[in-house]
């Protein structure tokens, strides 16, 4: 339960808060993305938006909660979809890329009042552009979020305890593959077959 799944259980849970009527928007359906939608489920979101560029991830993020799925790649202008979609912008933006260019498209996404979380790891001399003057005038955050704010002797009995109840079925994040089979695990990653690949030293 550590790592990613209390990274992206975390920002939702420990820092956003977001309520029930809000709208949420989650960028990158890996791991992370995929505990911070469970997470946005539980606490009753009703407006819960997941893009990705692998079309391969969108049945189980509708499975897991996702109101709406979005393969990034077919949307030319994403922050005008979006805010067409949440009716002039998402009160929550979670980048979990860590690209740059993702990341300035998420904060042009942002209503106003809204706030943005950077939860994927940039590269160290990665920089991205950001208008000052909108997030003044349009009292916008932007915050970087790390494994969620969490403190795990109290936040991973809270995940155990959500998935004997049903809410937090990482096992369906899982594949189990042979200590043989690693390669086959890091290619099914890459092209997005496999969530979290696990693998197994027999």
């Amino acid at each position: 339960m550590g790592c990613g799944y209390q990274t992206g259980a975390g920002t939702v849970l420990n820092i956003l808060k977001p309520k029930p009527a809000s709208s949420v928007v989650i960028f990158g359906l890996g791991t992370v993305g995929l505990t911070a939608l469970m997470a946005c489920k539980y606490i009753g979101v009703q407006n819960i938006i997941a893009i990705d560029i692998q079309p391969s991830k969108f049945a189980l993020a509708t499975e897991l909660g996702a109101t709406k799925v979005i393969n990034s790649r077919e949307i030319p202008d994403m922050p005008a979809h979006l805010k067409e979609l949440t009716g002039g912008g998402a009160n929550f933006c979670i980048d979990c890329t860590g690209v740059p260019k993702v990341i300035e498209t998420m904060l042009d996404s942002l209503a106003m009042l809204g706030t943005a979380a950077t939860v994927g790891v940039a590269p160290s001399d990665a920089k991205i552009s950001i208008s000052p003057l909108r997030f003044l005038l349009e009292s916008k955050r932007y915050i970087g979020c790390r494994e969620g704010d969490s403190i795990p002797s109290e936040f991973v009995p809270r995940l155990v305890k959500m998935h004997s109840q049903g809410y937090f079925p990482v096992e369906k994040l899982v594949k189990v593959y042979d200590y043989k089979d690693f390669q086959q695990a890091l290619d099914d990653l890459h092209h997005g077959k496999v969530i979290k690949p696990v693998i197994q030293w027999s």
